[in-house]
């Protein structure tokens, strides 16, 4: 055979090769699937398991475990965006020792996806199973929300969401919270109202599995607010969050994973009236009143906690009287029997009191100027802000 029919020959062969897809050791890249452990293989207290994961129309990988190797079962470990090679750290003692397997689905574009499965056993000291663990415990062993978590202790939420439920939370990952504006995390960790707020928008009271969201589908949060669900080309989201990986089960809920903090629509603002400026709306500074007389007024602050409507005899703020407390913002009426107090000058006094203890006060200025009658007569009706008398 001449030259260059060995090398035409050569040539045809490598042609062959790439046409039909065969490996070439020197540039061959990873498989999908699980490298480590290897399928059977025997480990114990905290292990790697690495993977590799790609495809033409990648979207994303989900690595699971499925106890005794059943897929109704199935507990999410950890989710990834970018194609490659990956690792996540597995701390086996929290689980009950014998066979399991782990799953990694490669998750292409359209939605449908490739599937990897690896057996393996457990064999730690201790053979007790491992009890479940309730929603904040599987997010701290997740390792991916530890922004959530840490938010979820600041905002006073752990207890809660430890309780019995169920509850169905939407977690945004570590990667969705720095997603948010530069300093935004810091200044709501020191905000336990507003992060609370937020994060309660996060949870739907009962267990919301996958398989029961639809298009269309509205639910109504801890928060108060509700949210909407969508579904398109087969992607499901939450108020345009989408939601990456589904039903990690708890033993009080079950927890969906999304790639955005969702945001609770802000309340409406009050229209802004002279009328519903705070203080005593019914009485002029200065009036004369005699009689029942009703006190109106109103009070109202972003951080409302209670008004406090106080008498000052002869105006005097250290000798005053606790005429009334209500615990609901806006308008209010109170009743008062002025003859109970001596003719002459006095004040009452507002205090709308704030969440922190703080208050603004608003003091209204009046005289009571009842008749003076005969021991037993009766004492003519009238109201504050009566022009009779001034």
């Amino acid at each position: 055979m001449s030259k260059h029919s060995r090398t035409g020959v050569v040539l045809l062969v490598v042609l062959l090769i790439a046409l039909l897809g065969l490996p070439i050791a020197a540039g061959a890249q990873s498989s999908n699937g699980i490298t480590g452990p290897k399928d059977g293989a025997t480990v114990g207290g905290k292990v790697d398991i690495k993977g590799s994961a790609s495809d033409p129309s990648f979207q994303k990988w989900q690595l699971d475990l499925l106890p005794s190797g059943d897929p109704n079962a199935a507990i999410f470990l950890a989710v990834g965006n970018n194609p490659g090679e990956f690792t996540y750290a597995l701390d086996t003692t929290g689980l009950p020792n014998g066979q399991h397997a782990l799953r990694l689905r490669v998750v292409r574009n359209d939605s449908n996806y490739s599937e990897y499965t690896n057996k393996f056993t457990i064999a730690n000291g201790g053979t007790k199973p491992a009890a479940a663990k309730d929603i904040v415990a599987t997010a701290i062993g997740a390792g991916q929300f530890k922004t959530l978590v840490a938010a979820v202790q600041a905002a006073g939420l752990v207890e809660a969401l430890q309780g019995k439920g169920p509850f169905t939370v939407f977690a945004p990952t570590d990667a969705a919270f720095a997603a948010l504006p530069a300093g935004t995390v810091e200044s709501l960790l020191k905000d336990p109202k507003a992060l609370s707020n937020i994060l309660l928008y996060h949870v739907v009271p009962g267990e919301v599995k996958a398989a029961a969201v639809k298009d269309g589908l509205t639910a109504t949060t801890l928060q108060g607010a509700p949210v909407a669900f969508k579904i398109a080309d087969g992607k499901p989201s939450i108020q345009g969050a989408n939601i990456v990986a589904t039903d990690v089960m708890a033993a009080n809920g079950v927890i969906h994973v999304i790639d955005k903090v969702i945001l609770p629509p802000a309340a409406a603002a009050a229209p802004k009236t002279a009328a519903m400026a705070n203080g005593i709306t019914n009485l002029k500074d200065g009036a004369k009143v005699s009689g029942m007389a009703e006190i109106k007024g109103y009070a109202n602050d972003p951080t409302f906690q209670k008004w406090q409507l106080d008498v000052l005899p002869g105006g005097d703020a250290n000798a005053a009287i606790s005429l009334a407390v209500g615990n609901n913002p806006g308008e209010f009426s109170y009743t008062v029997d002025t003859t109970k107090f001596p003719n002459g000058d006095h004040a009452l006094r507002l205090r709308v009191v704030r969440a922190d203890s703080n208050y603004d006060e608003y003091v209204t200025k009046f005289t009571i100027a009842n008749p003076v009658v005969a021991a037993g007569a009766p004492v003519p009706p009238q109201r504050m802000g009566d022009s009779r008398g001034m």
